[in-house]
Parts: C-alpha cells; structure tokens; sequence
C-alpha cells in the first residue's frame, strides 16, 4: 500500500514529530507498506497514493480538512476522515454526540448566549465550573469560572468568538484519557499526562495569554492563510484533474 502522510511545517521543528514520524515510516516499510510525507502538494497527488494518513492539526478551517475530502472523494483510506474532523473539532457538536450514544460525561450545559438562564445553569452545574468555546484546542479558550460574576465576564468575552459555548462541571485532574478508534471499534485507551513544566506554568501561562488579543489577531491570520491556501490547492487540483480527464477523452 502506498500511504501518504500529510505534514505541515511545525512538524519538523520539534525532535519528538521527527521521531514519530521517523517510527510511522519504519513500521509502514517493514509491514510491507510506503510512507512518503508532503506538505501542501499532496492536494495535486493524492491519487498516486492507495490512503492518506493525517500527521497535522485537523480542524475543518485547515488544510487537512480539504486533504481529508480530496482523499474521501477519490475513494481512498483517510486517517482522519472528515467527518471525525467536524465533529471533534467542535465541543457542542461532540456533546450531543456523545449523548446521542449513551456516553457518560461530565455534567454538561451548552450555552447560546440566553444570558437570562445563566444563573440557573449555573445553579445546577455548581461553581467552579468550566467554560468552553466551541473550537478551541491547547487549552485556549478554556477557563475556570469561580463564582457568578467570573462566569458572566467569561461567556460574555467569549460570545463574541462563537455563537454556543459550553458549561461543564468542573473535574481536576492530573491526566486526560486519550481513546483511539478505528472503523467504529475502540483499539487503544491510555492515560495522557501533561509534563511538570506545563502543570506548574507554561500551560497556564498559554491559556492566559491565549486569550488576549494580540492571540486572536493571530489566530484569525493564520485562519485566513489556510483558507487561502486550501482554495489555491482546490483550484490546482481540479485544474489538473481536468486537464488529465481532457487528455484521457
């Protein structure tokens, strides 16, 4: 099988991606299996390749989104598949998810900014409690509310990111659960844990500064750069495939 692997830049700046992807290319070629990574090109080749395999941030603003249908559309093998991409890429969507399935979670209220029935919510969920915005990953936009007057300073400054939020009890602990599935059956649960230095510091110090301004004239510039780059990669891709489709008639 020839697998493609879809990368972007960040994955080569950091020793422990170099690893993993070094240990993904050796298991794929000893299993029998090619492995090549690209960059933003596998949008023009990815029907030379049998699946594609996403080692990238996946959300459906990214350019892995658009690898992801490309692959889907020409019938290959995708890891992550798109819809996986939409649904976990959005914490609303993933809670009703969840609770269409019968699948325990925290006590959990989704919010639409009906500011009258805050308090009520938050009656029922008791303080601390947890707000979230919807697509957020790495902490950012994840806070604490402690009491009432914290809780309506936060939805309030997240409200204007997002139409729906999400309450949640708060749990602390010490590690997340991290599931792995494939083809619908569950293959792998392990225990996440967050180093020392993210615990007593960094972590905290990225969720705060994630939220200030400076972060999110960020985000939404390398928001737009995706987007321009994944409607530059459509169009050549179908440029291309026209072309082939006009050459083969």
């Amino acid at each position: 099988m020839r697998i493609a692997c879809f990368v972007e830049s960040y994955n080569f700046k950091f020793k422990q991606e170099k690893e993993a992807l070094e240990i993904f290319k050796k298991t794929a070629e000893d299993l029998g299996h090619s492995f090549t990574t690209l960059g933003d090109e596998i949008l023009h080749y990815i029907d030379k390749f049998d699946s594609v395999f996403i080692r990238a941030t996946t959300d459906p603003l990214f350019t892995s989104y658009v690898v992801s249908r490309l692959a889907e559309e020409m019938g290959k093998k995708v890891i992550d598949d798109s819809e996986s991409i939409r649904v976990c890429s959005n914490k609303v969507a993933l809670y009703y998810r969840l609770k269409k399935n019968s699948i325990p979670i925290p006590k959990t209220i989704p919010f639409f900014g009906d500011f009258e029935n805050l308090e009520s919510y938050a009656n029922k969920l008791g303080f601390p409690l947890v707000v979230k915005a919807p697509n957020s990953r790495f902490s950012l936009y994840v806070e604490k509310a402690n009491n009432y007057d914290e809780l309506v300073k936060i939805t309030k400054r997240f409200m204007r990111r997002s139409k729906a939020l999400i309450l949640q009890e708060y749990m602390p602990t010490a590690f997340d659960w991290r599931v792995g599935v494939l083809e619908g059956e569950s293959i792998y649960a392990c225990k996440y844990f967050m180093t020392q230095r993210w615990m007593e510091g960094e972590g905290q110090h990225r969720r705060k500064k994630g939220l200030g301004k400076s972060k999110s004239r960020k985000s939404r510039k390398l928001t737009k750069k995706a987007q321009k780059n994944s409607r530059k990669g459509c169009k050549k891709r179908w440029k291309w495939t026209l072309r082939s489709r006009y050459k083969r008639s």
